[in-house]
């Protein structure tokens, strides 16, 4: 039979995401349920909007909101305004997930879901912001890596730890808090009571990711010290290497089988069975005269002749990619990881794709991230204000577009 195509359902359509933030953890966490079907609704201030459009220099701000609001709209709004009291209390009764850190119209909203419960108060912050008693350091949010222990293991072993300058705490404290949000959401409606808060530091979901080091040095009665690109107490060869034409490859022999072969590959059986190189034990104790012959054959071979003798050989060799490598990637290419979105202006925006990828497709880009107010009409209309009351709204300055 013909007709209309039947469309797949988003894994979160029907699903209200408000999300009051200056700071990218929860507003990551709302990008992402955007991505599968969520309405998201960000609330900014008049003018200059969210603080999240300011981060980084120029050429760092023309792209960096496009993508982490992608999906979003963008309702302007003044919560210091008496006016804007029914706005908020509306998208309170009517949330089901409150994305936000602490800054103002977040602990407004905060405030007005004590008395509907019915959404999740996902709240990022920063280390130390619960309880500044006992935590005598900053609590600014950029800490929030140093704070997990992950820091303290980057770098070479006599130099400076090396901080990583990415969003990497707020990315992966928002992936786990939205996890756990839309747990407790389903929780408690099943249950048939008020979702529970979830509260998220947000040095925690590395501090999660990173809990070897703690059970290591809870054993030992020391921490594990700075080891360059090799795993700490690590037996097994692994680093990254120059060639010839300068690209960069990753090493990586965790077995005595795969060990073997690459030195079998690099110097034949004089190498393989030279007593420094010949058991994890012994590789261990000389892992640095060991660098030194794998960096002197990488030295000799140009990263394709390197690539296609490790495959020959059976060896774990891969290149370490770029941004300009990434885009293009052919593979990457081929599974939609990388899409292109274009604005109301026109612009178009190389970005991931709503990841990760189900079929049929659960997820996509449907818009980059709006201008300051441009769905402040759309979103008042959802929370089902009258024309009258709109016009009201505006000229008290409570809503702005």
């Amino acid at each position: 039979m013909g007709g209309e195509p039947t469309v797949q359902p988003r894994m979160l359509s029907g699903l209200l995401v408000v999300e009051t933030t200056a700071t990218p953890a929860a507003a990551f966490a709302a990008a992402l349920a955007g991505d599968f079907g969520a309405t998201v609704i960000v609330c900014e201030p008049p003018r200059h909007g969210s603080a999240l459009r300011r981060i980084g220099p120029a050429n760092v701000q023309k792209v960096w909101w496009p993508i982490i609001a992608r999906n979003k709209l963008s309702l302007a709004i003044d919560p210091a305004q008496a006016e804007a009291l029914p706005v908020l209390q509306r998208l309170a009764t009517r949330a089901d997930v409150l994305a936000r850190d602490d800054c103002a119209a977040g602990v407004r909203l905060r405030d007005l879901l004590g008395a509907t419960p019915h959404a999740v108060d996902m709240h990022l912050f920063a280390p130390g912001a619960d309880r500044p008693d006992l935590w005598p350091w900053s609590t600014a949010p950029e800490f929030a890596t140093a704070a997990s222990g992950m820091m303290a293991l980057t770098g070479a072993g006599d130099g400076p730890a090396t901080q990583p300058e990415i969003p990497l705490a707020d990315y992966t404290a928002g992936m786990m808090a939205l996890s756990i949000a839309l747990a407790e959401l389903r929780a408690g409606r099943r249950a048939g009571r008020p979702p529970a808060p979830v509260p998220m530091a947000l040095h925690e979901a590395l501090h999660r990711m990173n809990e070897w080091n703690v059970v290591v040095a809870a054993a030992q009665g020391a921490a594990e010290p700075r080891n360059g690109n090799r795993f700490p107490m690590n037996a097994n060869i692994g680093n990254i290497f120059k060639t010839r034409d300068g690209k960069l490859l990753t090493v990586s022999a965790a077995t005595p089988a795969v060990a073997d072969r690459l030195l079998l590959m690099i110097g034949g059986p004089a190498l393989r069975e030279d007593p420094r190189f010949s058991t994890p034990a012994s590789r261990r104790l000389h892992m640095d005269d060991l660098d030194l012959v794998i960096a002197e054959w990488m030295a000799r071979h140009d990263a394709d002749e390197a690539m296609r003798l490790v495959l020959e050989n059976d060896v774990v060799v891969g290149p370490i990619c770029d941004a300009s490598d990434v885009r293009a990637q052919r593979h990457l290419r081929e599974r939609g990881d990388l899409i292109r979105a274009t604005d109301a202006a026109g612009n178009v925006f190389a970005m991931p794709a709503a990841l990760p990828l189900t079929s049929p497709a659960a997820g996509s880009v449907r818009h980059v991230g709006p201008a300051l107010g441009a769905n402040t009409d759309e979103v008042l209309a959802l929370l089902e204000f009258s024309k009258a009351e709109v016009a009201q709204l505006r000229s008290s300055g409570a809503v702005w577009q």
